[in-house]
């Protein structure tokens, strides 16, 4: 069983179980991987919020790959803007990503070439300096 199965289904609610602490906990949780201590993973209301929050966590703590690994940062963009982020995982040979969405009250699993789907689009993927 892979490791994204067991945050599969776990409820969605913001600013405690969002996006960015979904990244958070599972690099802390199943890589043991150290997260900068004085990011502040709290969500803004608006999509403006978000957008400001994702791009200056990303610019201060990530670094930019074209070979993401289990664990990195996907960045994508929602309505217009690089506003939600999720875990990077390969499944059975599919690069994924694990992200707790809003509209689905819940942490999902999607394959990266289905984003689309879900009105979402590949941003970047990132590693933690």
């Amino acid at each position: 069983m892979h490791w994204s199965t067991s945050y599969i289904g776990k409820p969605y609610v913001l600013g405690d179980a969002d996006c960015a602490r979904l990244l958070v906990s599972v690099r802390n949780e199943v890589f043991n991987l150290p997260t900068p201590i004085e990011v502040d993973v709290q969500r803004a209301e608006s999509r403006l919020g978000r957008f400001g929050q994702m791009t200056d966590l990303v610019g201060l703590y990530g670094e930019p790959t074209d070979t993401p690994e289990d664990g990195d940062a996907v960045l994508m963009i929602c309505a217009g803007r690089p506003s939600h982020i999720g875990v990077y995982c390969l499944v059975n040979g599919s690069e994924c990503v694990l992200h707790a969405m809003e509209n689905a009250g819940m942490v999902v699993l999607h394959k990266i070439r289905d984003l689309n789907k879900f009105f979402l689009k590949l941003e970047g993927y990132y590693k933690w300096k």
